[in-house]
């Protein structure tokens, strides 16, 4: 499981401890994030967590059963959209959360630099996958989706 832009593993570090029985990467393009969360104690005890730079991408295409990415789809371009699809096995899963454009939000970026869920589907399908589900929350869209 891959936990992409990972940032300083609050998610990450979350499913390691509560599925110690899955490996945990915490992928991340800053060293300075991954230096963070290095230093927490909860991170330093887990066996089953590993925090990889994203220099790894090349070693870890196809084999990721399942990736997280909280709050990064406004955040990625093309190429590192790319990069998240060739993470994955032929039948994983990619479960994309991040922040509405079409709701008032007391935080969180400003509402021209995300999706709505619209918008959101049709750039993770435009790379290549199909949106099993989707569902709404008070400011985050949720798609679930795999390699078509």
């Amino acid at each position: 499981m891959i936990d992409f832009g990972t940032g300083t593993g609050t998610y990450a570090i979350e499913l390691a401890t509560r599925r110690p029985d899955l490996q945990v990467i915490a992928l991340d393009e800053q060293p300075e994030m991954l230096d963070l969360l290095r230093a927490k104690p909860a991170a330093a005890a887990l066996k089953n967590l590993r925090p990889v730079l994203t220099d790894a991408l090349p070693e870890l295409q196809g084999k990721a059963d399942r990736i997280l990415a909280i709050n990064v789809l406004h955040e990625l371009g093309d190429e590192a959209l790319s990069g998240l699809v060739a993470l994955l096995k032929p039948e994983g899963r990619v479960l994309f959360i991040d922040w509405r454009a079409d709701v008032e939000r007391p935080v969180g970026p400003p509402r021209d630099h995300v999706y709505n869920v619209a918008e959101a589907r049709k750039r993770v399908e435009g790379f290549g996958l199909l949106v099993e589900h989707q569902h709404l929350l008070q400011y985050h869209y949720v798609l679930l989706a795999r390699r078509s």
